[in-house]
């Protein structure tokens, strides 16, 4: 358009008094960028500051007199450019065919069907992960505690090790610990390889298509669902899949709302919650769990959208939807035990330091005439410090210190509380 060709203009004669810059990119193509108010360009150039200064008033001159973002101006120009060609190049059936992904789409993105089949989906996810795991759990749990310990206790007392701060640590201490944790690897496996089977079959990218009305009511799009759904697994990669948003207030404001989503970490807690109160309703309990923390999120996001970030509207939202396939075992199960295989070695290294340490501060008396690894657990180094913190606790209902301890420990990882 002629307003976009006058900025552009004037653009490039300010891009063209470098000459260092002319040498090293099209002065055109520098200019629009800037007009665009490209991120990446923006830093290579941060030795510029008034070129990019030139391209945001540009940008805020397209803005008054089109009442459209340059961005959005000069992309649509450039799909009318590939449109024109297109059309000019292909030959289009009369009657366009509708393929068996676009009859399902009607149906799972549709406006009113679309979010009651996702949350639908969600549960069955859940439902899954509770009751197809149970009997595993089960299995692993009599394992570590019953075949697994015994021999252990059997090996030791072989070796006239019997009774002693060796045997403590290895049985209360690496085994109960780490066993206490490993024991929901099944319930784990079972929801990656659910979510696995989702993803594959190519139902993840319209689960954001149909979010994207939900996250506009915070100031977000769809795009922001994804790094959020990778939060469910893990907030730390969570985190990082922020950078594929392109807005600056959109990364801050997914990654700060990615954190009221409930991880794997967490998942240990909720089944163990769900197990000791809920019986065979605890999947119904975990589904909950998890609605509350994306309401949690949806809340928070709406109010820093009123706040913090009243004056940014969400971005254009732009996604390639694929077509609908039967997911691949070999795919699904190598993505399932990735995820699985976190969680083991995390299990391995952190858990494992972790329950050592507890051990330990377990077994040191704080305070009486106690020896090492024979202290009742409220004389001990664990149990004092925890009935220090315990006021701090109280007003939520935690006011012991068994309780306070045990939250405590979450400080290093979720799956520790338990």
């Amino acid at each position: 358009s002629d307003i976009l060709e006058k900025e552009i203009t004037r653009m490039q004669a300010a891009v063209q008094t470098i000459t260092g810059l002319t040498h090293q990119y099209p002065p055109r193509w520098l200019a629009i960028k800037l007009l665009e108010g490209d991120e990446e360009i923006r830093q290579r150039l941060s030795a510029y500051p008034y070129l990019i200064e030139a391209g945001n008033e540009g940008a805020a001159r397209v803005e008054e007199f089109t009442g459209e973002d340059a961005e959005t101006l000069i992309t649509d120009s450039r799909y009318t450019f590939i449109s024109t060609l297109v059309s000019s190049a292909l030959t289009r059936p009369r009657e366009i065919v509708e393929t068996t992904s676009d009859k399902l789409d009607h149906i799972l993105t549709h406006r009113l069907y679309g979010l009651p089949i996702f949350l639908l989906l969600m549960w069955i996810v859940f439902q899954i992960t509770a009751n197809v795991s149970a009997p595993f759990l089960d299995w692993v749990d009599g394992l570590i505690n019953g075949p697994l310990t015994n021999w252990t206790i059997a090996l030791l007392a072989a070796l006239g090790l019997t009774g002693t701060w060796f045997e403590a640590l290895l049985v209360n201490g690496i085994i109960a610990g780490v066993g206490s944790v490993l024991v929901f690897v099944p319930v784990l496996m079972s929801l990656y390889l659910v979510i696995g089977v989702l993803e594959d079959s190519g139902y993840m990218a319209r689960a954001a298509f149909v979010m994207d009305r939900v996250m506009r009511i915070i100031g977000l799009h769809g795009k922001s669902f994804l790094p959020m759904l990778v939060g469910f697994g893990c907030n730390v990669p969570a985190v990082y899949a922020t950078r594929t948003l392109e807005n600056e207030s959109d990364r801050k404001l997914t990654g700060f709302l990615v954190t009221f989503m409930s991880c794997g970490a967490r998942l240990p807690v909720y089944v163990l919650i769900g197990a000791a109160f809920f019986g065979a309703q605890s999947g119904n309990l975990i589904f909950a769990m998890y609605l509350l923390g994306i309401a949690v999120a949806l809340l928070t996001g709406w109010l820093l959208k009123k706040t913090v970030y009243r004056n940014k509207p969400p971005q254009p939202f732009v996604m390639e939807l694929p077509p609908y396939r039967m997911p691949r075992l070999q795919t699904v199960w190598r993505q399932t035990w990735e995820r699985t295989g976190g969680f083991i070695r995390k299990a391995g290294t952190v858990i494992l330091a972790s329950s050592i340490t507890i051990w330990l501060l377990m077994a040191l008396p704080a305070h009486g005439d106690y020896n090492f690894n024979q202290v009742p657990p409220e004389d001990s180094l664990f149990g004092v410090v925890s009935q220090t913190v315990s006021p701090i606790f109280a007003p939520a209902g935690f006011g012991t210190w068994q309780a306070s301890g045990s939250l405590i420990t979450g400080f290093i990882a979720k799956e520790v509380i338990v």
